[in-house]
């Protein structure tokens, strides 16, 4: 081979080697690269709206929460979350990514349980929204690059966070061995999933650490995937149910230096009985001034990691209380009572007329309610139309004045206009909204109600005007009380064991086939 033909055959494999280097890093980068777009198609934000209650004024009152979830079964529209996320829940929206609209995908709760704070909901429908692949949390190692997805602070869905898994099983109270991860978690990621970097959901957004104003510290924590499997295999056959030893209100936290001062085993910390039980499991087996170390086998530091302690047995089981009784080591055997306590849900308001609401004329009236000239609302019932469209009652408060405790409006809200098939009427009467709501509920259309809100600049000052803060829009469905009264009748049913429509999730195995 002359010099020639030498230099062009280098040429040539520099240009070859030149041509695929670009192709290796691209490779490289595709290989790399985390499909976060999937991680956050299969969750969704959820948004709870609480029973009316009737506050320390008599107003009628409910709040607002926000939380996380995501959809395990397209087939039956299940979504898992947190059960403090729907705790005391009257409605339950869902809303998946990108939804546009106000209202959300309504959906039931089919059980929950405070034990492992786990719920299962489910949507009317839920078209679009692929279903998550649930990972191998026994896999998960400490450094694993982890995804957290949610709705932080309720005001920011379809947000991601990334960070590594900081431990495998950090227990926090109790026995249930969280992951611990620092991918950024806020109130209202609870329910959300925490994903490898394979889009695989490996646990359960539920708790962080934060400060006495609620702060984050950059600590959360999820409960492993494999657990909420088992706990939603069992809320599958019904009421969640679990072992109770009565400790409630009768015992009190030692720390391991207090525990020393009484000569207590193992060096930690312990709970002191502080009266004798007069009912419940303890009843004759527990006294005054007992200081309990040790249930079975577990080590026992505080009231909180008791009661889990206790509620990782059945109602019926026996337990064995290791404890020193005026200074001697005893053992004492208790039978468990049901943990579950299962309050019923407040039933809906019997109401008159379709809205769901009280209003009234104030026009006649002297002082602040005098100004008002249009229909005010003075109550909402709970589960009626005006709860389900998040529709508020004006509110009372009071001010110290000297030594008089003086009542006064809080804020005014009044209704001034309806618009009805493509038209808008001004409302001047409560005869003039009713005879809408009546209309509407005959003819099977919703209302759009127009609403003035009327507040004080200063709050704590009543001697400030009330003035126009906004006016808002809200729609509804004019309906009988009792077709709430029904809704809540089948919610109950559903939440007694019926299970819905047939149950199928997409999971990984392991190399060797294992969950």
């Amino acid at each position: 081979m002359n010099r020639k033909s030498t230099i062009l055959w280098r040429m040539a494999v520099l240009g070859l080697f030149a041509s695929l280097v670009p192709l290796a890093i691209y490779a490289l980068e595709r290989h790399n690269q985390v499909e976060t777009e999937s991680m956050l198609d299969v969750s969704v934000s959820i948004r709870t709206t609480s029973h009316v209650t009737v506050d320390k004024f008599g107003d009628s009152v409910w709040e607002i929460n926000n939380g996380s979830g995501f959809l395990v079964s397209s087939r039956s529209c299940e979504v898992w979350t947190n059960h403090h996320v729907i705790e005391d829940a009257a409605l339950v929206e869902v809303y998946p990514r990108g939804w546009n609209r106000t209202a959300g995908i309504p959906a039931k709760v089919i059980n929950s349980t405070p034990r492992y704070d786990i719920a299962i909901l489910q949507l009317e429908y839920c078209d679009q929204i692929p279903q998550a692949v649930l990972g191998n949390s026994n896999l998960v190692q400490a450094g694993d690059e982890t995804f957290a997805v949610g709705n932080p602070l309720g005001r920011n869905p379809d947000s991601i966070s990334r960070g590594i898994i900081s431990h495998t099983a950090r227990y926090r109270e109790g026995t249930i061995p969280y992951l611990q991860t620092d991918a950024a978690i806020n109130p209202g990621n609870s329910g959300g999933a925490l994903f490898d970097r394979n889009g695989h959901v490996i646990g359960m957004n539920t708790a962080i650490d934060s400060t006495r104003f609620g702060t984050s510290l950059g600590v959360g924590f999820a409960l492993p995937i494999k657990l909420v499997r088992h706990a939603v295999a069992d809320l599958r056959l019904g009421p969640p149910s679990w072992g109770d030893a009565g400790f409630s209100g009768i015992v009190s936290t030692l720390t391991p230096d207090e525990a020393e001062v009484l000569n207590i085993p193992g060096g930690g910390g312990a709970l002191v009985v502080t009266k004798t039980p007069e009912t419940g499991p303890g009843l004759d087996k527990l006294k005054a001034h007992d200081v309990i170390y040790r249930i079975n086998d577990t080590e026992i530091i505080s009231t909180e990691q008791a009661v889990r302690t206790v509620g990782q047995y059945d109602a019926g089981d026996v337990i064995v209380l290791d404890l020193m009784r005026t200074g001697e080591q005893r053992q004492v055997e208790i039978v468990l009572g049901e943990g579950w306590k299962g309050d019923p849900s407040p039933s809906p308001d019997n109401y008159d007329g379709y809205l769901g609401m009280t209003v009234e004329m104030w026009n006649e009236a002297e002082g602040d309610r005098g100004q008002f000239k249009r229909p005010v609302i003075t109550k909402v019932h709970s589960l009626g139309p005006a709860h389900r469209a998040r529709i508020s009652s004006s509110q009372k408060s009071v001010v110290i004045n000297g030594n008089f405790v003086i009542p006064y409006l809080l804020d005014v809200k009044t209704v001034t206009g309806v618009a009805y098939q493509g038209k808008f009427h001004p409302i001047g009467t409560v005869d003039d909204l009713e005879a809408f709501a009546d209309r509407a509920y005959r003819e099977g259309n919703p209302l759009l109600l127009e609403i003035e809100y009327w507040a004080r600049s200063n709050p704590r000052d009543h001697n400030t005007d009330l003035q126009l803060e906004n006016t808002a829009f809200f729609k509804l469905m004019p309906e009988r009380a009792i077709a709430a009264v029904a809704d809540l009748e089948l919610r109950k049913f559903t939440q007694r064991g019926n299970s819905g429509p047939p149950f199928e999730i997409t999971e990984r195995h392991d190399s060797q086939g294992n969950l």
